[in-house]
């Protein structure tokens, strides 16, 4: 399990969980997206359909590198390069940004501070107040999710440097 300087030795189940972490967060996008667009007739939502996908399938395909060939500067260079995707893509990008900034934020200003100030944080037709329930439900929960992320994520980069 650990290596002789302290750090645990990379076992697949990291990669797999910063792995499965991410996709899901990428799903949930998708998911919540496709959702949004057809709700509020507004196909320009589907756009993350296009970053979704590739993220997901870059981040399989660096992932898989990095595990078959982890005690290889290829290995670890791999699995760096795929941790900084999911860090950035899934984590960043549409964890914090979409989810957090964009459903979270905007639901706590709209409940706590009314209408009028969340329209003038989150003027449409980008945003739409809360009104949907499985909407807002599906666009914060990208936020947990790429809190997850994050954390299998970093813990992955700190057994795989060993």
């Amino acid at each position: 399990m650990s290596s002789t300087d302290g750090i645990p030795s990379a076992k697949p189940a990291y990669y797999l969980s910063a792995g499965a972490w991410a996709i899901a967060v990428l799903a949930m996008t998708a998911v919540h997206h496709a959702y949004g667009a057809a709700l509020y007739q507004t196909a320009w939502r589907n756009h993350v359909l296009f970053l979704a996908l590739p993220a997901a399938l870059l981040i399989l395909a660096l992932l898989y590198i990095g595990w078959t060939r982890r005690r290889s500067r290829l290995g670890k260079l791999t699995t760096a390069a795929a941790a900084i995707v999911i860090l950035i893509v899934p984590v960043a990008a549409i964890g914090v940004y979409e989810g957090g900034y964009n459903h979270l934020t905007k639901n706590i200003v709209f409940f706590l501070g009314g209408e009028a100030r969340a329209l003038a944080m989150f003027p449409p037709p980008t945003y739409e107040m809360p009104n949907d329930l499985a909407f807002e439900l599906t666009g914060i929960a990208q936020f947990p999710l790429a809190v997850l992320a994050a954390a299998y994520t970093l813990r992955l980069l700190w057994v795989s440097r060993a």
